[in-house]
Parts: structure tokens; C-alpha cells; sequence
């Protein structure tokens, strides 16, 4: 997939997040940033990169660090202590977030979780992307690993979501943010397009994740919607996301910027 350089991932404990830590190492990245709440959980998944690349003969460099995105110091504290690390930071996947449904829709949507939701999906995806981008401007464009053609100086791949362009009931703070995550997207690939910064996003449409499969009512709601509404009838893989994003991030994409790539099955296509 061409990306040779070093990655950062937030959100990279499980679900997505994970599978885009893993599918970077297996294309041959030579440094991947995990950052998450959980500290254990970015270890494990440490451990699990580190198990493939001995089988494979890899060399990716993992890093791990606790990081609650919607800490703006602890942000740019840890986001600048990467770049030390690794010299530069070539790509980054803003993958960390959370759900939230609204018994009874907008009119009853509580403000501490409106707040708590866009805290997290919104204003950390800013925090990460703004942090990134000031490093990412400054450095020199990464060499093609495919054919040695200079490329973007960074790339910044969003988490949206297919919410982010269509609506379902209750989901009133999701919703908006993931709306809020492709404005974003947009208007920051506008500004530094010129300058070799290329800034796009990821819809998944519905995933099997930790998050929705180990909860039975919501793993029920899925699969009667995935039923009715996906051409495709089924769940998407993480991997499947994880894909996306690796191509949005790498050299095979160069000419690409400002996009919300929909991975959904179809769903969205009705």
C-alpha cells in the first residue's frame, strides 16, 4: 500500500483503531504510534503487531502511550513527543471515538452527553489533526516506497462515519458529530492541499467491533438493519475499514484529498 513511513493511531486499543495499527505494520510501515485509555489494551495489541512481524520478517517500531483526546495539552504533549521519537510523523488515523443513543431523540438528548460525544468524535479529531498538521508542514515529503517519487508531506485520515451523511433516530449527538468530523475534513484539506498535506476521511457503514457484538440488543439492532437496508447483508470487518484507510494514507492515493470514502456495504447507495 506504499507507507513506508511512521503512523499515528488513536482509538488503537480495538475495533478499527486496531485494525489499522496492524494492517500499517503488515505494509510495511516503520513506525506505528498506538494511543488509547487503556494502557493493558495498547500493550496486548503492541504484543500482537510484534508476534506477526517475527513471523514476517518485520521491523515496524511500536510505541504505545495513554491519551484521552480531549485533553488539548496532553494532546500536543504527546503528539510532539512522537515526532521526537520518530524523527517526523508521516501519517495519522484519528480513530478514537464513542457512540451514544438519545432515548426519545433530540428534544431529551441530555447536554452532558451531547457534550461528552462531541468532545470526544469532534474536538478530539481537531486536537489530533491540528497538533499533526503543524508538525507534518514542516517536514520534507516522504519518498515513494514503490517507485521513489516524492509524495505528501503528512496525511491525516479521519473516522467518520455513513452519519455523517445520513441520519437514524436517537442518534441526535453521533450524528452531529460525525456531520461535524467531514466539515472538518473538508475545509482542512482546502487550506494545506497546496503544501503537500493531504486530509480525507472514512464512513464505515455498520462494523463488528467489541462495541457493537458484545452487547446483544445492540448486536441484535444491527443485524435486523443490515438485513433490511445493506445490499450486501452483512456486518463489515475492521480489517475491511483498516484497508480504506491504509490507501487513503499511502502513496497509491496521492492524488487524492478532501474525500469521505463510504465503506458500507451499500448501505448508504439505496
Amino acid at each position: 500500500m506504499d507507507v513506508p513511513g511512521f503512523a499515528v493511531i488513536t482509538g488503537a486499543a480495538s475495533g478499527i483503531g486496531r485494525a489499522c495499527s496492524k494492517a500499517f505494520a503488515r505494509d510495511g510501515s516503520a513506525g506505528i504510534a498506538l494511543l488509547d485509555l487503556s494502557y493493558e489494551s495498547l500493550l496486548a495489541v503492541k504484543a500482537e503487531i510484534e508476534e506477526e512481524q517475527k513471523k514476517q520478517g518485520g521491523k515496524c517500531q511500536i510505541e504505545v502511550s495513554m491519551l484521552d483526546v480531549t485533553d488539548e495539552a496532553q494532546v500536543d504533549r504527546i503528539i510532539n513527543q512522537i515526532a521526537q521519537k520518530f524523527g517526523r510523523i508521516d501519517y495519522v488515523v484519528n480513530a478514537a471515538g464513542i457512540a451514544f443513543k438519545h432515548q426519545g431523540g433530540a428534544a431529551y438528548a441530555e447536554t452532558k452527553d451531547w457534550q461528552r460525544v462531541l468532545n470526544v468524535n469532534l474536538n478530539g479529531t481537531f486536537y489530533i489533526l491540528r497538533a499533526a498538521a503543524k508538525i507534518m508542514l514542516k517536514q520534507e515529503r516522504i519518498l515513494s516506497s514503490i517507485d521513489g517519487r516524492p509524495l505528501q508531506r503528512g496525511s491525516i485520515v479521519n473516522l467518520a462515519s455513513i452519519l455523517g451523511t445520513v441520519a437514524v433516530p436517537t442518534s441526535t449527538a453521533y450524528t452531529a458529530s460525525k456531520h461535524g468530523v467531514i466539515g472538518l475534513t473538508r475545509t482542512a484539506s482546502e487550506d494545506y492541499a497546496k503544501d503537500g498535506l493531504r486530509i480525507n476521511a472514512v464512513c464505515p457503514g455498520y462494523i463488528g467491533t467489541p462495541m457493537t457484538l458484545n452487547n446483544p440488543s445492540v448486536s441484535q439492532t444491527l443485524e435486523e438493519r443490515v438485513q433490511t437496508f445493506c445490499p450486501m447483508k452483512r456486518l463489515g470487518e475492521p480489517q475491511e475499514i483498516a484497508d480504506g484507510v491504509v490507501y487513503l494514507s499511502g502513496g497509491r492515493s496521492s492524488f487524492v484529498t478532501g474525500t469521505a470514502l463510504v465503506i458500507d456495504g451499500g448501505y448508504t447507495q439505496r
